[in-house]
């Protein structure tokens, strides 16, 4: 058996499957110096909310480490400032901390309480009932691609009143953004990030000078208008609003996508079940308890990282000013210490909510609510309309490789559908 100090979470085998290498992390050395990152990893449940929830001396400011850094991105970040687009770091938006970060949250949370979630209700079922009317036929289908990636997409660009006939260049766009801070970029892909990134932007700036002068009841005209009666210094720069409406984007696609994804492959691989929330006589409550579930068992972001301010010390382990931590979620939604038998995935689990899949604490994710109610409403249209899935390859077939240190899922879903009779 491997050394813990010859691993990383880098490693493409450890992020095809990372859960054993997780529970040795959390045994053996639950605060974990991970040379290749060059990082701290934090793997048990409670350091980890308690690091989270510590905002004075562990930083949501959240930067990438050099070593998982493309080398060509100072040249791509050079080439984007000379078009005149921002070259936006996540500490444009809610990637911050104290009164910046209460400034910005409170101007937009009102776009995503409860409130505005159920007013989008019945359009997120809407997208999700004409995506599946594209399997009228059923047959052999790649689930990730005709389902799980178009219903996220389609929700978040319809609710900022982007058009959908652009969702394909928006899905590179939030692609890009993401991948942008991982090391694999050759210096073609760099520019094609950048390039993909910009064209965002400009999606944005169009949309936000619509919005100015005409408020259309979307997401992007309550972020536009948010704080009209404050005085002009504080207010939404424009710089804030196109990183909080880009990152809206990539947010609430890829997370969801992942999450969705998870829950078909559930669906897939565990007929028993899929058969209980087809035939359930409280579904809304079963679908409810699968996602959180899915959540909890899979987390579509493992880890996200912190920086400390100041010398500290998480579990006993020192930590140095201006170190880099990586909250590992996933790993603390398998601590055995807060979940019993944590690696069986169990629907009649009391505990699922208590998962950390969208953080925790002042940092919990804003569209935590949004992206809930789209897994549901695409798992419901699934389960109403399909008679049968299975897998269309065998499980070990499947492929997470270009999973990324916060961000893991599928590469597709092959599988074979057998329609409800219309």
């Amino acid at each position: 058996m491997k050394a813990l100090s010859e691993m990383t979470v880098t490693d493409p085998g450890i992020a095809q499957d990372p859960y054993e290498y997780y529970a040795r992390l959390r045994s053996e050395d639950p605060v974990h110096w991970d040379e290749q990152l060059g990082a701290w990893l934090v793997t048990r449940y409670d350091d980890i909310v308690a690091t989270a929830r510590n905002t004075v001396v562990f930083s949501d400011e959240m930067r990438v480490s050099d070593k998982v850094r493309s080398p060509y991105q100072d040249e791509a970040n050079a080439y984007i400032e000379s078009k005149g687009f921002y070259l936006l770091d996540p500490s444009d938006s809610f990637k911050v901390d104290g009164d910046l970060h209460k400034r910005r949250r409170k101007l937009v949370s009102h776009a995503f309480t409860a409130h505005a979630v159920a007013a989008m209700a019945d359009r997120v079922a809407e997208l999700c009932r004409e995506q599946m009317a594209t399997f009228a036929d059923g047959g052999e289908v790649d689930l990730l691609k005709s389902y799980a990636v178009p219903v996220p997409l389609n929700v978040i660009c319809d609710a900022l009143g982007l058009p959908l006939d652009r969702t394909a260049e928006v899905s590179r766009a939030a692609y890009s953004m993401v991948a942008r801070a991982g090391a694999g970029a050759n210096r073609e892909e760099a520019f094609q990030h950048a390039d993909n990134v910009m064209q965002l932007q400009q999606f944005a700036r169009e949309a936000i000078e619509e919005r100015r002068k005409e408020h259309r009841g979307d997401l992007i005209s309550q972020v536009v208008h948010s704080g009209a009666d404050l005085p002009p210094e504080e207010q939404l720069t424009e710089k804030e609003l196109i990183s909080i409406v880009s990152v809206s984007i990539a947010g609430g696609v890829d997370t969801t996508r992942n999450t969705i994804a998870y829950a078909l492959y559930t669906l897939a691989t565990r007929p028993e079940l899929f058969k209980r929330l087809q035939e359930s006589e409280n579904q809304e409550k079963d679908i409810a308890a699968f996602c959180e579930e899915t959540l909890r068992f899979y987390t579509p972001v493992p880890a996200l990282p912190r920086v400390a301010t100041e010398d500290t010390e998480i579990g006993g382990k020192a930590i140095a000013r201006d170190s880099l931590v990586f909250l590992c979620w996933a790993s603390g939604n398998r601590d055995p210490e807060r979940f019993e038998n944590p690696d069986v995935f169990d629907i009649d689990r009391t505990t699922s909510a208590q998962h950390l899949a969208f953080g925790t604490g002042v940092h919990l994710c804003l569209g935590a609510m949004l992206a809930r109610n789209e897994v549901k409403a695409a798992i419901r249209q699934f389960v109403n309309s399909v008679e049968s899935v299975e897998l269309a390859v065998a499980e070990d077939d499947l492929d997470y490789s270009e999973s990324l240190v916060i961000l893991r899922g599928l590469k597709s879903l092959p599988v074979r559908l057998k329609m409800k009779a219309a």
